[in-house]
């Protein structure tokens, strides 16, 4: 028996290893091995409990003398088995890894950056993810995450000017056209919503409904922000340096100057949006690989990712000439449409 997530009858502690004694079984493996379960405010216990290990991988947790091990307990029985390996250690060591190369090479810049990325996940976990429990549309909640994030992001990197005003909008923009067209295509192929493993856990974990298809589109959303802010702030910052260095030049002709700074941007981020869907499903196409094209266009699972991959890659296409748009009229203080005509 094991369990992901806690529950009122389940509750998960850490646990290290201090003897273990290895044995086959007709089914397997079996190791009887001896616990001291961590309690922060007691006296930590000792338990003797026997480790089953399947010949599934996937689920095969083999115990090692000294190792530290998630447990999990059944408050009912008392049962205590080994549910995963503890791996906290090895996660915060290399985001502290990655936090000290972000300071050594940015300096400033980079604390900046580490900012404005709290902040982003501040608002994912303190408004995004409450909302969705709470019932709101996931789409308008999602945009507004994103703008806040969006802003949040361009004012510390670029500072509170022209240029982090167009890079915010564009993003906002693109990434708003991407959820709206998730949303639209969800509905149209159908999809469920419920093609993840996650989804399906939280669908059977639940004790309230979730709008699944709005979950999915606004995912879409939120995973081509960070696509979409980088060429966001690349043509507005990229139009800036062109304005500066010919103040008289037309808005048509600024305006094409960015479209053709965007169009040698757009293949390489709709490159790196798709290649991060594609390089997190590559055991899914594995075992996809031999289906015929009728059958692996249509399951819901690669109908999901390849949903999720254009819709995104669109609006961050949409975002180079929203960003280039916004950015000459607040440069040459023109409304939009005069662009086709000066």
């Amino acid at each position: 028996m094991s369990s992901d997530f806690e529950t009122p009858s389940y509750i998960s502690k850490i646990a290290k290893v201090k003897e273990v004694v290895n044995s086959e079984t007709t089914n397997g493996q079996e190791q009887v091995v001896k616990l001291e379960i961590y309690n922060p405010k007691s006296t930590n216990d000792e338990v003797y409990i026997t480790n089953v290990i399947p010949a599934n991988q996937a689920f095969a947790i083999l115990a090692k003398k000294d190792h530290k091990y998630i447990v999990t307990i059944d408050n009912e029985s008392n049962q205590v088995y080994i549910s995963d390996y503890y791996r906290e250690p090895t996660v915060i060591g290399l985001i502290i890894i990655f936090i000290i190369t972000v300071i050594a090479i940015g300096r400033s810049k980079g604390v900046k950056a580490l900012l404005s990325l709290a902040l982003t996940g501040l608002g994912v976990v303190y408004i995004f993810i409450p909302a969705i429990k709470n019932h709101w549309e996931p789409i308008p909640i999602a945009i507004l995450v994103s703008a806040f994030a969006t802003l949040v992001t361009m004012i510390l990197i670029a500072g509170f000017n022209k240029k982090s005003l167009a890079a915010t909008l564009g993003t906002v923009g693109g990434v708003t056209i991407a959820g709206f067209l998730g949303i639209i295509a969800t509905k149209i192929a159908p999809l469920s919503g419920l093609a993840s493993q996650e989804a399906q856990i939280l669908l059977a974990n639940q004790t309230e409904t979730y709008d699944f298809q709005g979950i999915l589109a606004a995912g879409v959303l939120i995973s081509s922000l960070g696509a979409a802010m980088d060429v966001a702030i690349s043509i507005a910052s990229a139009t800036q340096e062109i304005h500066e260095t010919d103040l008289n030049q037309s808005s048509r002709a600024l305006f094409q100057h960015a479209m053709n700074v965007g169009k040698d941007i757009m293949g390489t981020m709709i490159n790196t949006l798709i290649l991060a869907y594609a390089g997190s499903s590559v055991p899914l196409f594995l075992i996809l690989y031999n289906q015929s094209q009728v059958r692996f266009l249509n399951l819901e699972i690669i109908a999901t990712e390849l949903i999720s991959a254009t819709a995104g890659s669109i609006g961050l296409i949409l975002a180079i000439p929203i960003t280039a748009a916004i950015s000459v009229f607040l440069l040459k203080k023109l409304k939009p449409k005069d662009m086709l005509t000066s």
